[in-house]
């Protein structure tokens, strides 16, 4: 009995695949004795059953192969169902791998270009307050030309009304002077300065007082005194009014520069900042898109290598399916024949005069 037992599983791997459930008792013994093991397994059956061994006992045998052949089968399903547990979580683990890659490479160009764009901004408006800054400090160094020379003006018009009052006030000290009796003699002197002072300022207004006081050098008299005092009262007055409307006009020309002058500073540091954030903007911006630019080179590399790793997983479960699928079907192949021999046996071969027969008639 040890002897049939590997005889027969050899023979159920050699016939596995050329039996076919429609042949005939005759046609499953031929398909077996045209393979040399099976026919020693053949002549074994027969030279038993022809001493009187009985069949049962060949029974036992093919169960026993049978037996052996499902318990394969099952060891191969664990296997298998173990490899596949395994490989889906593999390919879960890579699938996400790569889903994460693909979102990183998505938000890296996404901030790419975005920061690609916003540099391209910041370098425009850098410009545009470069622009500005320069504009501003043209308006301050024109408004600032501007107001000095108000005030130098307005310097020298006072300086000149203060002149102007200085002789007018002398004029009227020497006419006083005159009202009183002195000789013009002894005011001569001082006369003809304060005369020469007033024609200096080729001013209209002194005009009818220088005419009126050389008409006096001539010809001292009480009324014409009186005329040129009241006379020298009204420019003075004139003048103070002048005065006064100079300085109220310096003093709103000042106000309104400081007002002015601390917008156009304000101005300007504004723009002095904004440019200064806008540079390190732009610096900023540079290292962002060269970091992502890295970044999105590494993650591309990642990728590729996950998906790799998924199609060198695949790969080999497909394979390792392939292999299971035909191993499982080697065994089905087995065990149909297994049991075909056990269906001769049993319904065809019931006894060994029945199974001498038809191997006489076979072979």
């Amino acid at each position: 009995m040890a002897r049939i037992i590997p005889i027969l599983t050899l023979i159920l791997a050699v016939v596995t695949a050329r039996v076919a459930k429609s042949e005939s008792p005759k046609e499953v013994l031929a398909q077996i004795n045209k393979d040399s093991f099976g026919n020693s397994v053949l002549s074994v059956l027969q030279l038993q059953l022809a001493t009187g061994g009985p069949v049962g006992e060949i029974q036992i045998l093919l169960n026993n192969i049978a037996s052996q052949l499902n318990g394969d089968q099952k060891k191969a399903d664990k296997v298998h169902e173990s490899d596949t547990v395994a490989f889906e979580k593999i390919i879960a683990d890579l699938e996400q791998e790569i889903a994460y890659h693909q979102t990183q490479i998505v938000a890296l160009s996404n901030l790419r270009d975005s920061t690609t764009e916003a540099l391209g901004e910041a370098e425009a408006e850098v410009r545009v307050v470069t622009s500005d800054i320069a504009n501003n400090e043209k308006s301050f160094a024109d408004e600032s030309a501007t107001r000095q020379s108000q005030h130098e003006t307005w310097v020298r018009k006072d300086a000149e009304h203060v002149d102007q009052m200085d002789a007018i006030d002398e004029a009227s000290k020497i006419v006083q002077h005159l009202q009183a009796g002195v000789a013009f003699a002894q005011l001569k002197s001082r006369f003809e300065k304060v005369q020469a002072k007033l024609m200096e300022s080729k001013h209209a207004l002194f005009k009818p007082l220088i005419n009126a006081l050389t008409q006096l050098a001539s010809k001292v008299d009480n009324k014409s005194i009186i005329k040129i005092l009241e006379l020298l009262a009204q420019i003075r007055q004139q003048l103070v009014a002048s005065r006064a409307s100079l300085l109220a006009t310096e003093e709103r020309q000042a106000a309104n520069w400081e007002v002015q002058s601390g917008h156009l500073q304000e101005e300007h540091k504004r723009l002095v900042e904004r440019k200064a954030f806008l540079e390190n903007s732009i610096v900023q911006f540079k290292v962002t898109i060269q970091e992502a630019v890295e970044d999105l080179e590494d993650q591309t590399l990642f990728l590729e290598d996950a998906e790799d790793s998924l199609a060198i997983q695949e790969r080999w479960a497909a394979e390792q399916e392939s292999q299971y699928e035909a191993q499982t079907f080697e065994r089905e192949q087995q065990l149909e024949v297994v049991e075909r021999l056990q269906e001769v046996l049993t319904q065809k071969m019931s006894a060994a005069s029945e199974f001498l027969q038809i191997r006489e008639e076979v072979f």
